[in-house]
């Protein structure tokens, strides 16, 4: 186009261009680019124009979904912790006398019963200590009695009887010194149990303090939890709750300590609900619920596939209403079961959208397609 342009002003200049040439060439160039964009344009929003034309007639069509009728009915909801099994009583036995370890009598993981000797020092000097004790009392005792029969036929001074008897009293404050001395030579179980740990061997020389073991008792099993400080009022103590492990097993138990100070940290409050463990098949520090049943409601069992999210991330589920249009309807969990989710929220009856419910939007017109009710069969 430029060279066809630039060849007709040559033969009308005589074969000579000057600048203003160059500026008519300009100036034609630029208003030939315009209309072919303007035709470019226009073609484009033909195009644009058919393509929203096309998609207001698709949108006048009506979606088709499936729905459920689902009707309320009585359900005994019932307030979630989640929390951990915990040991009653938790000890490290520890030395009171220091000493070579001579006996184990207890290995790790067994049973054992409040006064079984856990771990048994070696006596060395002690027996001959608390013999020399014994044999001492005896003579202290003759030398007392002497003196006091003395004293009251008037032979020797009351003072003397007097020295003799603190004699014999300390005596025996040494005998039974050395007695306890001996008996601490056999650290024995506090308590019914379960020897779990045991960090020492037979050689091995404990000083005063060190630990021989550690007894926990699980039988009665404690459930500890957190709840939260709209649920604490809920809960009493005496209450029958059920426990749920993560390994599987459950157990029922009754609530035995509900905090009365929050953590400050999270705000919740401690709760300790005790079930029984005659076997010790549950362990301390398994994962675990504690379930414990609140008032009657009236509450919908739905398929946890038709909880969806609004745009603010509500939780919810979508529902046709009699004049057949998408409603977006807030709920609230109750109860998860292995049947479906039991929540509150929604009226007696509601026609609930079970398939197609992430396709629509609240406020559009569907055609509803009806499946089973909701309350009979899922």
């Amino acid at each position: 186009m430029f060279d066809r342009i630039k060849e007709q002003i040559e033969k009308r200049t005589g074969g000579r261009l000057h600048r203003s040439h160059f500026i008519a060439i300009g100036i034609a160039i630029v208003i030939a680019l315009w209309f072919a964009t303007g035709i470019f344009n226009r073609s484009e929003n033909t195009e644009s124009e058919l393509t929203a034309a096309e998609q207001d007639a698709a949108n006048t069509e009506a979606a088709r979904v499936r729905v459920a009728e689902s009707t309320a009915t009585a359900r005994r909801g019932s307030i979630i912790i989640r929390g951990r099994t915990e040991a009653k009583r938790a000890v490290e036995v520890r030395a009171e006398t220091q000493g070579t370890v001579a006996q184990l009598p207890v290995e790790k993981g067994e049973r054992v019963s409040e006064g079984d000797v856990l771990c048994e020092l070696a006596p060395n000097a002690r027996g001959a200590q608390l013999a020399e004790a014994q044999a001492l009392v005896k003579q202290r005792q003759l030398e007392y009695d002497a003196s006091r029969q003395l004293a009251e036929k008037g032979y020797r001074a009351p003072t003397i009887a007097a020295g003799s008897k603190a004699a014999f009293d300390a005596a025996q404050a040494r005998l039974k010194q050395m007695q306890v001395e001996m008996e601490q030579t056999k650290i024995k179980a506090p308590f019914d149990g379960v020897f779990d740990s045991r960090p020492v061997e037979v050689g091995d020389y404990m000083r005063v303090g060190d630990t021989c073991g550690l007894v926990v008792e699980l039988n009665p099993l404690l459930i500890v939890g957190q709840v939260s400080e709209d649920r604490v009022a809920s809960l009493q103590t005496g209450e029958g709750g059920k426990a749920r492990l993560v390994t599987g097993e459950t157990a029922e138990g009754t609530i035995r300590f509900v905090a009365k100070t929050a953590d400050p940290a999270t705000r919740t409050f401690r709760v300790e609900l005790e079930v029984p463990n005659e076997d010790l098949s549950m362990r301390s520090g398994v994962t675990a619920e504690i379930i414990v049943p609140g008032e009657e409601i009236m509450a919908h069992r739905i398929p946890s596939g038709v909880i969806t999210l609004d745009d603010n991330g509500v939780i919810g589920i979508r529902a046709v209403n009699a004049q057949q249009q998408v409603e977006f309807k807030r709920v609230v969990l109750v109860d998860d079961t292995p049947d479906g989710l039991w929540v509150t929220g929604l009226p007696e009856k509601v026609m609930l959208i079970t398939v197609g419910q992430d396709y629509v939007k609240e406020g559009q017109k569907v055609e509803a397609v009806t499946g089973n009710q909701v309350g009979a069969s899922l």
